[in-house]
């Protein structure tokens, strides 16, 4: 007896006294095992169901056949329905039954079954004998019960299945037979039977194994197969989680699989690593499950099966790996790469693929469309497709892009950039794109097409035929006069054989190259040695004989001859030429015969001649040597035949350079112009020549060689009364120092004019001002008369106070006394006037010093006080330096008198003084700084230093400081002639020294010399 039923035997009969038992109770607990029978049997077929198409999933290449089988046996499972009445005529008929018999309803209705069935007795039999069922009841007689054979309407037979049910409905008794076609089924059963033993054979030797765990999640049962992968028995890891085998080790994993075992749901391709991750005994699994559950529908556990795959993790691992190689291989490129799969899918590029395209990091991503990197080209205006429109040009790249045949082609992209593109199938049927930029290719090529046509305009702007022949002699160029010369046209002559061209009857070619002994010309060429040949006759187109003289020359590339040009010219006036000069050659030997008598009186007589133009020439030479003035002589083609040593002294030209005679003007000097440097051709000297004039100039500009400027006045006339062999004799002198003394007499009378102006304004305020000064003083002397006589009337008011009759006469006189504060006005006037002096003075003492300033006497020298000027100096620039400086002065009181130019010296001394207050000013110090003005003797020399407390004098200036034009000031603060006249005035017009001193602290100070006498050395102004 089972187990089982025993069981269940026993709890029938727990509730019977006498162990009797219960029927009922024993067929509801059986009723009960069977249906959990059936759920487990279930559970177990669609777990048979899971593992078998995972092992289909591992093993398609092994059951593949088995799959497509599978799949086509659920797909025609399909059941036909016949209603036929107690005689067998048939009533209903379904869409299934037309596709199993070939029959349409139409076709089979009323007729009898039995053309369907051929064994119709056996099927009437059983159940047309069947006892009928009570009305609207539904009884089935039969299903399954026997495998019959059905006829197709084509007559074929085919086995079948039916089961046959009755249904009454008001007393009318109705069969309905459910046939189905089990042909594929018996076939499909064959299959299974032979795929379930090859499923058993593959599950005992597969990599993968099954595995059931109970509620606690604890493995229960796990095959064999399992010990080859973890290295351990079964029986080892039954009672362990896989969390304890392994699973922790991943904390966020086996967190993740917590939380789907907790919704006790099933999982699948859940993959960890069991054992060290780095160890060689490390091994990669991967589990599948679904829940199980009781009759009851507690949980009960999981059911799943398992594989090694470490191969694969360790094939997946070097697939990145060789997939991350591969992008740094394609980045390290400098071509722009990119991979698309068979639907024009972007899968990999390369940096420099990126960098060719506009704003590519905003839409540039695995899996973009190549159409949809074109458009967002387009709206970046990547593209320069010119006038042609967009959709039309996306329909021929894409046609070509999906038409890949490795060609290049080019792309012209905005901004004048050029690419060249490369796109090749894949065996994927993919695309590998790749872009190399010919940007600087394209510009090369067109610099070399503008030079091709540069040089072809050259050549046929050029006075000989030219012609470039290759090995054969065959012409590769000519430009126009070639062609003109023998009567055709340039491009009519490439291609063809030169000699043929120049000699059409020639019979000497074979048409591929001309032998040698064709012609001069042809040994000249196919020789591959530079030469020329003279004399050579060819032929016009028109047969007309033209001789003509050539020149040839290789064309040498990789070390050897790779061609020849061949320049030629028409001989016909030079043989002409030659003819000529024969006969005049007899013809002029005859007058020189002739001419020899007569010629030897001549020469005697100019033997004579020239003995007394050498003297004269000597004579003349030494006349111009010894002139201050420089004079040249040059001819109508602007070349000097002749320049005296001071014409080369002042155009600053060296004897030793090279003789100047025969060279061209330019060589020595140029005309300065207001538009620039004249030569020769075009100068007034050249207008002197060609038009018989003579020319001068009291303020012009020589340009010499080395590029100094001359001031200069020159004067210019025509020499020889024959105009082809007239030249120009040109005289000028140095006009420098006159130019300066106009500059300078012009700014001394600037300054004298602004002088007498300001002598003149001084003179006419000192005239107000003196009457100010009287005015005042006679005030502030009647004020003390004025005051005595208030204090008396003030007494008298106080006595009269004490006459009733005056009383109020009193009050008001002392009421007026205090109103006018008559007090504080005698206070305060004698004050206000004493100030009013002051200010009168000082008034008057400024205007003493711009007189002495502005006025400093005759133009001559005249004893000067020093301390006295420079007081006057300070006074008069006070309102430059009262705001940023104090003056310190340091006079010697026993400084003797100096002969000089004071107006000048009292410039120098301003000057300096406002340069020292700007440098204070410009300095960054705190103000007010310090100005320390010393006086004082040194031997016969008086010396006055300035120094300042401001920003100093760099080294690296120090010797330009005095250099005309030179300044540190800003733009538009300064002219940078100021301490350059200054030194020009006390060492030129004074024979003194203005030098930069070493301050001790910061700032900078000069030093001034004069000598008291005026005796030093001066310049030739004085």
């Amino acid at each position: 007896m089972h187990k089982l039923l025993a069981r269940q035997l026993r709890k029938a009969a727990e509730g019977s006294l006498d162990g009797t038992v219960d029927v009922a109770r024993l067929i509801a607990m059986v009723d009960l095992a069977y249906e959990e029978a059936d759920r487990e049997r279930r559970l177990k077929d669609r777990a048979l169901d899971v593992m078998q198409t995972e092992v289909e999933e591992m093993s398609r290449r092994v059951a593949q056949e088995a799959e497509a089988r599978f799949k086509l046996l659920m797909d025609n499972v399909g059941e036909a329905v016949v209603v036929f009445d107690v005689r067998g005529t048939i009533e209903g008929y379904n869409r299934e039954a037309e596709k199993i018999f070939g029959y349409t309803a139409d076709e089979v209705w009323g007729r009898n079954v039995s053309f369907l069935i051929p064994d119709e007795s056996a099927l009437l039999s059983s159940s047309l004998m069947a006892p009928p069922c009570g009305p609207n009841d539904v009884h089935v007689l039969g299903m399954g019960a026997r495998d019959l054979l059905g006829e197709r309407k084509d007559g074929t037979e085919f086995a079948a299945e039916i089961a046959i049910g009755e249904v009454s409905t008001g007393g009318h008794r109705q069969y309905i037979a459910v046939i189905r076609d089990i042909s594929l089924r018996r076939q499909a059963e064959q299959e299974l039977r032979e795929s379930e033993s090859r499923f058993r054979d593959l599950a005992g030797s597969a990599s993968d194994w099954f595995w059931e765990t109970d509620e606690q999640y604890r493995l229960t049962f796990v095959s064999e197969r399992i010990g080859n992968v973890l290295g351990v028995k079964p029986a080892a890891v039954i009672g362990n989680t896989w969390f304890e085998i392994g699973l922790d080790d991943q904390p966020d994993l086996a967190a993740a699989h917590r939380a789907v075992l907790d919704a006790k749901a099933s999982f699948r391709d859940m993959v960890f690593t069991v054992g060290p991750p780095d160890g060689n005994d490390a091994r990669v699994i991967r589990l599948s499950a679904i829940p199980t559950f009781a009759a009851d529908g507690s949980f009960s556990g999981y059911r799943g099966v398992g594989a090694d795959i470490t191969r694969e993790a360790r094939a997946v691992r070097q697939a990145i790996r060789a997939q991350e190689q591969l992008r740094d291989a394609i980045d390290s490129i400098t071509d722009a790469i990119a991979v698309y799969d068979s639907k024009g899918k972007m899968v990999i590029w390369n940096q420099a693929y990126a960098e060719t395209l506009r704003n590519a990091a905003d839409y540039l991503a695995p899996g973009i469309a190549f159409e949809d990197v074109l458009r967002h080209g387009h709206r970046n205006k990547l593209f320069d497709i010119g006038t042609q429109d967009f959709e039309d040009w996306l329909v021929s790249r894409l046609k070509r892009f999906r038409h890949p045949d490795g060609v290049a082609f080019i792309l012209k992209l905005s901004g004048g950039r050029w690419v060249q593109s490369r796109e090749c199938p894949t065996r994927e049927g993919g695309v590998v794109a790749v872009r190399t930029d010919i940007s600087q290719l394209k510009r090369r090529e067109e610099d070399l097409d503008q030079l091709r046509r540069r040089y072809e305009l050259i050549l046929d702007s050029a006075g000989e035929g030219i012609v470039g022949l290759d090995r054969s002699g065959r012409v590769t160029f000519a430009n126009r006069v070639a062609g003109e010369i023998i009567g055709r046209t340039s491009g009519d002559m490439i291609g063809q054989c030169f000699n043929c061209l120049i000699n059409p009857d020639s019979a000497r070619c074979d048409g591929t190259t001309c032998l040698p002994s064709a012609s001069a010309v042809v040994e000249a060429y196919l020789s591959g040695t530079p030469g020329q040949v003279s004399g050579e006759v060819i032929r016009h187109s028109d047969q007309q004989a033209i001789p003509v003289d050539y020149f040839v020359a290789p064309i040498i590339g990789d070390g050897q001859s790779s061609g020849t040009v061949l320049v030629y010219r028409d001989a016909t006036l030079r043989l002409q030429s030659e003819r000529s000069k024969e006969e005049q050659k007899h013809e002029l030997e005859f007058l020189v015969a002739e001419r020899t008598g007569e010629l030897q009186r001549q020469i005697n007589i100019r033997a004579l001649t020239e003995t007394a133009l050498r003297a004269s020439r000597e004579r003349l030479k030494g006349i111009t040597d010894s002139l201050f003035e420089g004079v040249l002589v040059v001819d109508r083609s602007g070349y000097i035949s002749f320049a005296n040593p001071s014409a080369k002294q002042l155009l600053d030209y060296h004897e030793d350079d090279r003789d100047i005679e025969g060279h061209p003007l330019e060589s020595l000097m140029k005309v300065g112009t207001p538009a620039g440097a004249v030569t020769f051709a075009g100068s007034p000297f050249q207008r002197s020549i060609t038009e018989d004039l003579a020319i001068h100039d009291d303020d012009a500009v020589f340009i010499s060689a080395s590029g100094k400027s001359v001031a200069v006045a020159y004067a210019c006339s025509p020499h020889g009364e024959d105009a082809d062999k007239r030249s120009v004799i040109i005289s000028f002198r140095n006009i420098e120092a006159l130019k300066r003394a106009q500059r300078e007499a012009l700014q001394a009378s600037r300054l004298a004019s602004v002088g007498q102006l300001a002598a003149g304004i001084a003179h006419e305020i000192n005239t107000p001002i003196q009457y100010v000064g009287d005015n005042l003083r006679f005030i502030s002397d009647s004020l003390i008369k004025l005051m005595s006589a208030l204090t008396a009337a003030r007494e008298l008011g106080s006595e009269v106070g004490q006459i009733p009759a005056l009383a109020e006469a009193a009050a008001k006189f002392e009421a007026a006394f205090r109103t006018t504060k008559i007090p504080f006005l005698v206070a305060e006037i004698p004050a206000a006037l004493s100030e009013s002096l002051d200010g009168v003075a000082q008034i008057a003492r400024i205007v003493l010093s711009m007189k002495e300033f502005s006025h400093p006497g005759t133009s001559s020298k005249i004893m000067t006080d020093i301390n006295r000027a420079l007081d006057s100096t300070l006074t008069v620039s006070r309102n430059v330096w009262k705001h940023s400086a104090e003056v310190e002065r340091n006079f010697d009181p026993t400084l003797p008198p100096v002969l000089c130019h004071a107006g000048e010296l009292n410039q120098v001394f301003l000057n300096l003084i406002v340069n020292a207050a700007h440098a204070i000013e410009s300095s960054g110090k705190p103000l007010p700084g310090r100005i320390t003005i010393s006086t004082g003797r040194d031997g016969g020399h008086v010396v006055i230093t300035v120094a300042d407390s401001g920003t100093g004098v760099p080294e690296a200036i120090r010797e330009r400081i005095f250099d005309p034009f030179f300044t540190t000031k800003e733009v538009g603060k300064g002219t940078g002639q100021g301490l350059a006249i200054c030194r020009d005035v006390v060492m030129t017009k004074h024979g003194g020294s203005l030098d930069l001193g070493d301050n001790a602290g910061d700032g900078a100070v000069f030093v001034v010399r004069l000598p008291i006498d005026g005796a030093g050395k001066v310049g030739v102004e004085e």
